[in-house]
């Protein structure tokens, strides 16, 4: 009896062994978008403490060859995360940029993602103080977006609410990454 016990437990171990090293293992990728976004917020002088609402452009999903790369593809897509938000104002922006090259015109800002077919959710938001600030790293809503990556492309809706009249035009870059998961093909 006790010959047939380190047979078993050596039988299990391989066969143990043999399946874990045939299972297929996700993919972890990491996309960024860097995406400049002219005159967004115009010259406004009313609307002061009210949520200004705008729509970006298309954030194009072309992600095939970076998933090709990685031996999946966008059906293979398990979970997209949100990990980064950053929205600055550019150096060239504005001719006088000790002044009006910053944020501080604005009290408050959300970010939602949306695309016909999948709907619209709020994916940031962040509070900005009444100092010069170029930059902010949004604070991030947990947002499964992976339905939005699976389509061709999909839209910011960036609402803010002015401290002050915007005497000015405030471009904006938008950076964005996403870690996606995926199943191997």
């Amino acid at each position: 009896m006790l010959k047939r016990i380190p047979r078993t437990i050596c039988f299990m171990l391989l066969c143990s062994f043999l399946f874990n090293s045939c299972k297929k293992e996700k993919k972890e990728i990491v996309l960024e978008y860097p995406y400049l976004f002219f005159n967004n917020m115009e010259i406004d002088w009313y609307n002061v403490d009210t949520f200004v609402e705008r729509e970006t452009f298309d954030f194009p999903t072309s992600l095939d060859g970076e998933l090709a790369r990685n031996n999946t593809s966008k059906e293979k897509i398990t979970s997209a995360k949100l990990v980064l938000m950053r929205i600055q104002v550019p150096d060239y922006a504005i001719g006088d940029t000790s002044k009006y090259g910053s944020l501080h015109d604005i009290a408050e800002i959300k970010l939602d993602i949306k695309k016909d077919g999948v709907g619209q959710q709020m994916v940031a938001k962040k509070f900005i103080p009444d100092a010069f600030t170029k930059a902010i790293n949004m604070d991030l809503e947990f947002v499964e977006a992976k339905e939005y990556l699976k389509r061709d492309n999909f839209r910011l809706v960036i609402k803010y609410k002015k401290r002050r009249p915007i005497l000015h035009e405030i471009p904006l870059i938008i950076s964005i990454k996403f870690i996606i998961t995926a199943d191997p093909l």
